[in-house]
């Protein structure tokens, strides 16, 4: 790190003379050497001190910030981001760039070197000496979130936990029964399929949908319906099948783990999937899709926004606005965009974003931030979110060219307040365990030995109308009938008959009749009777004769297996070897 005088060195004489002025006793008069030999003195020993309290408050804040800097470096905008205001360099006259004008005392103390302020090396050791140590920034947290807003707008609170408990259980099964189509380019799920998923959704999405009254009109959309086809893919959990979802095989265990351990383990795969960029959702910023690479990897952004919310105080309610700043004053920056200039609202060349992120982190960074906490974070149960429709709710955006026209740059906008659950906690490693409240159920089952299950009292909730139609046909509202075929698919996909029996004992006072035990274990047995060795090919033979013959040569017998009169048996993987083998016996196999 550079010295006082190697700095000093590098001013011009106008410059330095400037600066004498500040410097008690000393002469503006004599060459460079004289001049920079006259602040050393005065910026040495007991002249230092004297100094310091020539510095207005904030000035001094930034001095300490900087002289307990660990490279002796003053970062602007993160000390704007902790104390709220930007230390004097300049007496800027009326007209003048607030970096014009007349020098403060504060430019004897922060030099620009390399594109930052630095604090001399040789000051700084003597700084620390008398300066103290400085407060360190604190996230600021409430209790409770207002029930209205800085424009009187009713917030919405929502606990989330519970919810994505759920919400996890249902999905997991609509999954298995193949309910949610997704194009296989994109992964997303289209519009019958959002329908579909919000409708089962504990508490509904967090915004109804309203369906536009015209093309140009904005519009807020699904959030949680369209999060959990994407969660359950990036966690590889679900798997494309055709044009619809299926289970994998961690999909399949995670139905019969628990809940919170999988939440955990999707919050962990998503941390690194490439499935999406969340900010892709923010889809008034054009120009993500560009040729070349547009965009940086969201992996980054996300690792830095997950260690933020480690340092988040469970239970606690925080501001959006204080975690954004709290978050620029600690200097948790990620990249969003390789080029800001490739970005833009409405027009590529009146309305992009500029260069070296000049859009502000507002309009980036922390539109990505709202989406990861609110699409993703909040789908999951990890926060719970106070939030108001996000029409006017921030308007960091306004002055932007093209964007006039916009109530909303995002969806997420409005999300005000949020809290981080035990359950999130969890998820990040906070905390290393979590018992969740085990929710009573509210129906009653009456099980008969007809196999006909009627629900008695209170109603179904969708993860249990789903279990059931993994076992049984609905006859009515209220009755069901369990079915061997559907059992048996059930027991294929790799369930098993004692949850549905643990399933209904828990919700009938009388024990399971002896008939539903029998069907039960029938189909567990039977559900597992074949078994699927190696996928094989089915030859015909031109004649009787020459089937037998193949089939009890030596050569061939081996690796075929008679099929019929005339058709033989052989195994895909083998399928070279056989056809070598009955060229030896003098026979061959057209392609």
């Amino acid at each position: 790190m550079a010295t006082l005088r190697e700095l000093l060195n590098g001013h011009n004489m106008n410059t330095l003379k400037a600066l004498l002025a500040y410097v008690p006793g000393a002469s503006p008069v004599g060459r460079k050497d004289v001049l920079v030999d006259a602040i050393v003195h005065g910026m040495s020993g007991a002249g230092l001190p004297r100094m310091w309290e020539q510095l207005d408050a904030c000035q001094r804040l930034a001095v300490g910030e900087a002289a307990h800097d660990a490279r002796g470096v003053f970062h602007r905008w993160r000390f704007e981001a902790k104390y709220g205001q930007e230390p004097a360099f300049h007496y800027p006259a009326p007209g003048q760039f607030a970096s014009e004008g007349k020098m403060t005392v504060l430019c004897l103390f922060l030099y620009w070197v390399d594109g930052v302020w630095m604090l001399p090396s040789d000051l700084r050791a003597q700084l620390r000496q008398f300066v103290a140590v400085p407060a360190p920034n604190a996230l600021g947290t409430v209790e409770a979130p207002p029930a209205l807003d800085v424009d009187d707008e009713p917030l919405t609170l929502r606990t989330t936990e519970r919810d994505a408990l759920q919400d996890l259980a249902v999905m997991l099964r609509m999954v298995d029964q193949g309910q949610i189509a997704v194009s296989d380019k994109t992964r997303l799920p289209g519009a019958a399929a959002l329908r579909l998923v919000g409708d089962k959704l504990a508490g509904g999405d967090f915004y109804a949908i309203v369906p536009p009254k015209d093309k140009w009109e904005q519009v807020i959309g699904p959030i949680k319906a369209l999060a959990w086809p994407l969660l359950l893919q990036g966690a590889g959990l679900a798997q494309l099948n055709g044009s619809k979802l299926a289970l994998s095989p961690a999909g399949v265990k995670a139905m019969s783990a628990a809940p919170a351990d999988t939440l955990r383990a999707i919050w962990r795969e998503w941390r690194n999937t490439s499935l999406l960029d969340e900010f892709s959702r923010i889809d008034e910023i054009k120009g993500q899709k560009g040729k070349g690479r547009v965009m940086s990897a969201p992996a980054p952004r996300r690792a830095v926004i997950g260690a933020l919310l480690q340092r988040c105080p469970p239970g606690k309610w925080i501001a959006i606005d204080e975690l954004s700043r709290f978050m620029q004053a600690e200097g948790c920056w990620f990249d969003v965009c390789h080029d800001y200039s490739r970005l833009y609202i409405s027009d590529p060349n009146y309305g992009h974003l500029g260069y070296s992120g000049t859009a502000g982190w507002e309009m980036l960074q922390l539109r990505y931030l709202l989406c990861l906490l609110f699409e993703y974070c909040a789908t999951l149960g990890m926060i719970d979110v106070a939030y108001r429709t996000p029409e006017g709710a921030r308007d960091d955006y306004c002055g932007h060219w093209g964007a006039d026209d916009l109530v909303f740059l995002s969806r997420y906008d409005g999300l005000v307040y949020f809290r981080l659950t035990a359950l999130g906690a969890y998820c990040l490693g906070v905390s290393n365990s979590y018992t969740p409240a085990a929710p009573a159920s509210t129906c009653r089952l009456q099980v008969g030995g007809n196999l006909q299950v009627s629900v008695a009292e209170g109603t179904l909730s969708a993860d249990e109308a789903l279990l059931l139609d993994d076992w049984a046909l609905q006859e009515s509202e209220l009755v069901w009938r369990l079915n061997r075929e559907k059992a048996v698919a059930a027991i294929e996909r790799g369930h098993d008959s004692a949850q549905l029996a643990a399933f209904l004992q828990a919700r009938d006072s009388q024990p399971l009749p002896v008939q539903v035990d029998s069907f039960l274990r029938t189909c567990q047995k039977q559900g597992r009777a074949l078994k699927v060795l190696a996928a094989s090919l089915l030859i015909e033979c031109i004649d009787a004769q020459t089937a037998d013959l193949i089939a009890g040569h030596k050569e061939t017998a081996g690796l075929c297996l008679r099929a019929g009169e005339r058709h033989l048996v052989v195994q895909q993987e083998h399928e070279a070897r056989f056809r070598k083998a009955a060229r030896q016996v003098g026979y061959g196999m057209p392609a």
